[in-house]
């Protein structure tokens, strides 16, 4: 072991204490914060219930009343959607706030991923985006629940198709990695995310999106964690933006 530098009578053990003892406190911090975020999340997602219930009411006993005008018509389409847009950021913000215990059986994520593919091919077709699907050589066996997991991949893949221009590839490639742990990468060519906003993607109410709530990539990362799992994101000019997820093998 190299001497300590002139001046500096600290061992490396005793420079390493401070910051083993700032890890504890640091967790402490983050949790206080997520259960402060998560009671107020709670309580917003109630006000907003009642009156975007009312809202809708209104306006479906508008398009009855005026069916036959176009241009009504249109507006309340047009609040309907914006309606619909709002009840999932309730349900998103009250998901967050008390999120369900997530019960874990052995399962294979790329049969999961495929039923979302199906269920989400109109929208991936409506913007002729070309999908490249690549499976793992063998069969995934994690421990996952299948709802949380589709919920995740729901908003993932949400994610990437508003990223990516009309016409565009996205590309969903899954493997086996040596130690049992399943991997999955999907990578868009939209453009990419400047390091100061790539940095805080996963923070609650955080989005790179107009119109967005900025919850979705941080729900995503507490099931990844309920999990044992981890995900990241990375972006390049060249590369593109491509999100990387993680699981464990099952024991």
């Amino acid at each position: 072991m190299a001497p300590p530098e002139p001046g500096n009578t600290n061992t490396p053990e005793q420079a390493a204490a401070p910051i083993e003892r700032a890890a504890p406190t640091h967790r402490v911090e983050q949790k206080r914060r997520l259960e402060a975020i998560a009671e107020v999340s709670a309580g917003v997602a109630h006000e907003l219930r009642t009156p975007l219930f009312g809202i809708s009411s209104a306006a479906q006993l508008l398009r009855f009343r005026a069916k036959d005008d176009p241009v009504v018509e249109k507006s309340i389409g047009r609040i309907l959607r914006e309606v619909e847009r709002l009840n999932r950021m309730v349900a998103s913000l009250l998901e967050f706030a008390r999120p369900s215990p997530t019960v874990l059986v052995a399962g294979d994520p790329d049969s999961i991923w495929d039923d979302v593919l199906e269920r989400e091919r109109a929208r991936i077709e409506s913007r002729s985006i070309h999908l490249v699907r690549k499976h793992a050589k063998r069969h995934a066996r994690v421990a996952l629940n299948a709802d949380r997991m589709a919920q995740l991949f729901i908003n993932v893949l949400d994610n990437a198709v508003d990223a990516s221009p009309d016409g565009a590839t996205i590309s969903l490639a899954s493997e086996m990695l040596d130690d049992g742990a399943w991997r999955c990468r999907v990578k868009n060519s939209g453009p990419a995310l400047p390091p100061d906003r790539l940095s805080r993607v996963f923070e609650m109410f955080y989005s790179t999106k107009t119109g967005h709530t900025g919850i979705g990539l941080t729900l995503c990362q507490r099931i990844i964690e309920a999990h044992g799992g981890t995900i990241a994101l990375d972006s390049t000019a060249d590369a593109g933006t491509t999100l990387t997820i993680v699981l464990p093998p099952h024991s």
